[in-house]
C-alpha cells in the first residue's frame, strides 16, 4: 500500500493539474466586454436618405391621418405564437426591417413600403419579408424611389374602413361609462396577458414593451406560417417585380 501511495498522489495531481488547465482554457475563451471608448467618435446623421426623405412627405400628404414609421423592424409588430419558438423568430426576423409603416391612429400597421435601392434586396430577405406581412395580414408594396405610386394609388395601399385610421374624435353623447368599462377590461386583459418577446427575456428595450393589443384582433399570425410548413424550411421565392401590391388576405403557405 505504501508503495502505491507515491502513485495516488501524482495521479491526483495531475488530475488537478489537468482540470486547472482545462477552466482556464475555458475562461479565455469566454468573450470579454471590451471596455467603454475614452472618446465617443461619433456624428450626428439623417434618419432619411433624399428619397426616403421625398416619399415619406409624399406618404403623409397622401395619407395624413395615419401614422408613418422608418425603419420599423419586423419584430415590432409580430410575435411568435408558440413560446419555444422564441429564439428561433427572434434570430431570424430580428435584423429585418421595413423601409415605412403606415399605421392607424391606435398603432396597428396597415401596410408597409419598401424602396428598392442599387444595393437591393436578397431573395432570402424578401420572401422572410412577403411570408412575415402575410401572415400578419399586413399590405406590403416594393417599389423604386423614382417610381413611386401616385398619391390615390397610395391611399388605395390603406383599408378605408379600418378602425382607428383617423383621430381622436369627440365620443357619442351617453358613451362615456361604456368607454370607461372598456379601457377597464383592456387593463385587465393587459394584465393577464404578456407578450411572448418579453417573457423570453428578449425584450430589453422599448421595441418589445408590453402593447395594448386587445383590440387589434389576433396577437399574431405566425400560425398560418407554421401550419404545414416551418419556418424553418421556408423556400425562397424568386425575386418580384418593383411596385406591386403583394395582398394575401390568407398566407399562401397555409395548407
Amino acid at each position: 500500500m505504501q508503495q502505491l501511495l507515491p502513485w495516488i498522489l501524482a495521479s491526483l495531481s495531475a488530475a488537478l493539474l489537468l482540470g486547472a488547465g482545462i477552466l482556464s482554457w475555458l475562461n479565455r475563451r469566454r468573450p470579454q466586454s471590451r471596455p467603454l471608448p475614452n472618446e465617443w467618435t461619433l456624428t450626428a446623421r439623417p434618419v432619411f436618405s433624399s428619397d426616403e426623405r421625398r416619399v415619406y412627405r409624399q406618404l403623409r400628404e397622401a395619407l395624413p391621418h395615419h401614422i408613418v414609421l422608418s425603419k420599423l423592424p419586423l419584430v415590432r409588430f409580430c410575435q411568435p405564437v408558440d413560446p419555444q419558438e422564441v429564439r428561433f423568430w427572434y434570430e431570424l426576423l430580428g435584423s429585418v426591417n421595413v423601409t415605412f409603416a403606415v399605421c392607424s391612429a391606435n398603432g396597428r400597421v396597415l401596410a408597409a413600403i419598401d424602396l428598392d435601392s442599387e444595393r437591393g434586396h436578397s431573395r432570402r430577405s424578401t420572401q422572410i419579408k412577403q411570408s412575415v406581412l402575410a401572415a400578419c395580414r399586413v399590405r406590403y408594396l416594393r417599389c423604386q424611389a423614382d417610381q413611386l405610386p401616385s398619391i390615390p394609388e397610395l391611399q388605395l395601399l390603406v383599408p378605408q374602413s379600418a378602425t382607428g385610421s383617423r383621430g381622436p374624435q369627440a365620443p357619442p353623447a351617453g358613451s362615456t361609462r361604456d368607454m370607461a368599462a372598456g379601457s377597464a377590461a383592456s387593463r385587465r386583459r393587459e394584465r393577464e396577458r404578456k407578450t411572448l418577446w418579453q417573457d423570453s427575456g428578449f425584450l430589453q428595450d422599448s421595441f418589445f414593451g408590453v402593447d395594448g393589443r386587445g383590440d387589434l384582433g389576433p396577437v399574431s399570425g405566425f400560425g398560418s406560417l407554421r401550419s404545414g410548413m416551418s419556418g424553418r424550411d421556408m423556400p425562397v421565392a424568386p425575386d418580384d417585380a418593383g411596385g406591386v401590391v403583394i395582398e394575401t388576405p390568407i398566407s399562401p403557405l397555409r395548407h
